[in-house]
């Protein structure tokens, strides 16, 4: 049996590997849509083609063809999960080719009719769905492919060092550009007064050594604290003698080993927490324009001064902002803290430094968060058996 799946950035490629490897186990095969992105880096299909199961990939720039013609090779009633991407991109495709349309967490209200059902996390998901005026009886809980994702590589958490902390910087290249020196100036800070700890950073897969390089010889915009240094190796050496190690392989599973990560917003968050890793979760306001954003906002970025527009509108914003951790949003409540403001390095070595001085707090935390993921495991089983 063949399956479609839409994707659009590293976070929804990432679900795809659960529903990959049940898909494996049950004799399917799998082609992934790549929709336009402003979270996209550009490296998504190499990713891809490593999972098992998948045949082939259709880029961005193949949509065309797809939508021309080449979905012909799709036959009627072929079953497909939208994790990613704008609706509008699998309602037209559903019209031109007559495919089973599921979504997995999104809906619009003028796109329902293409979409046979929806897949949500649990019953917060479920109500959030309702409020798109979706039918109830479209709905089907799933749980969390994070989870999956994540148990897949990591069954049994390691034992947690209580010396190590993780900074999770992210996939996109101005995030990696400005938050590895800014990081490793919280990390110079910590070591002042806590010389025991150690520090690790994790890399995404898809970026390479050799662009992390060129990013990180760029100067970091002097409203940002950072660390001056440069890349040897897998290792950020800053000129004060500081090493910020950087890894690449099992990165999960090297989380797993901190007591505590530090992240901007992200489907990382909810990997952490699925570790049983409280995240600190950083939104730096001081450079704007270089943070993402979905939607027709996030079209700005290509536009003469727009991204000056888009940051002068999201600092405006700032005030109506309510939960961006996803394990946050998940609980309803911070159970670890969310700073949004202009932020110094100094700033956040005083979070971090009050987070450790309640250890039996936050390795509590830390267990809190991953009994409540570990509650929404099995969704790659539930969906595909939708499907069939």
């Amino acid at each position: 049996m063949k399956i479609l799946i839409t994707a659009n950035s590293p976070g929804e490629v990432a679900w795809i590997r659960p529903l990959a490897e049940e898909a494996q186990s049950r004799g399917w095969s799998i082609d992934v849509i790549l929709y336009p992105c402003t979270f996209a880096t550009g490296k998504e299909a190499d990713v891809l083609r490593s999972y098992p199961a998948l045949e082939k990939v259709w880029e961005k720039g193949d949509l065309a063809r797809l939508a021309w013609r080449e979905g012909r090779r799709y036959p009627p009633g072929t079953g497909l999960i939208h994790l990613g991407g704008d609706l509008m991109y699998t309602a037209f495709l559903q019209w031109r080719w007559k495919w089973r349309c599921w979504s997995y967490l999104w809906a619009r209200p003028w796109w329902d009719k293409a979409f046979t059902g929806y897949f949500s996390r649990n019953a917060q998901s479920t109500q959030g769905l309702l409020r798109r005026r979706v039918a109830p009886g479209k709905i089907l809980e799933v749980g969390d492919l994070v989870v999956d994702a994540v148990l897949g590589q990591v069954p049994q958490i390691p034992e947690q060092d209580p010396n190590l902390i993780t900074f999770l910087p992210g996939s996109r290249q101005e995030e990696i550009r400005h938050t590895i020196p800014f990081y490793s100036r919280v990390a110079e800070i910590l070591l002042e007064t806590r010389p025991q700890l150690r520090f690790q950073a994790m890399l995404s897969p898809f970026l390479s050594l050799s662009i992390v390089q060129g990013l990180l010889q760029r100067e970091v915009d002097p409203r940002m604290d950072s660390s001056t240094g440069k890349l040897e190796g897998d290792r950020y050496v800053c000129q004060s003698g500081f090493v910020l190690p950087l890894v690449r392989d099992n990165s999960l599973s090297q989380t797993a080993r901190s007591c505590l990560a530090i992240s901007l917003p992200g489907t990382k968050t909810a990997e952490a927490a699925c570790l049983a890793v409280p995240c600190l979760t950083l939104v730096p306001l001081n450079c704007p324009e270089w943070l993402p954003y979905g939607g027709l906002m996030g079209l700005l970025d290509w536009l003469p001064g727009g991204k000056k527009w888009k940051g002068a509108w999201l600092l405006g914003q700032r005030s109506k902002v309510g939960l961006l951790a996803q394990p946050n949003q998940l609980l309803g409540l911070a159970i670890m803290p969310e700073i949004i403001d202009q932020v110094s390095a100094e700033m956040v070595a005083a979070a971090v430094n009050l987070l450790l001085d309640d250890r039996p707090g936050l390795h509590e935390k830390g267990l809190l968060l991953r009994q409540a993921y570990l509650d929404l495991r099995g969704a790659s089983t539930q969906m595909l058996n939708a499907l069939r």
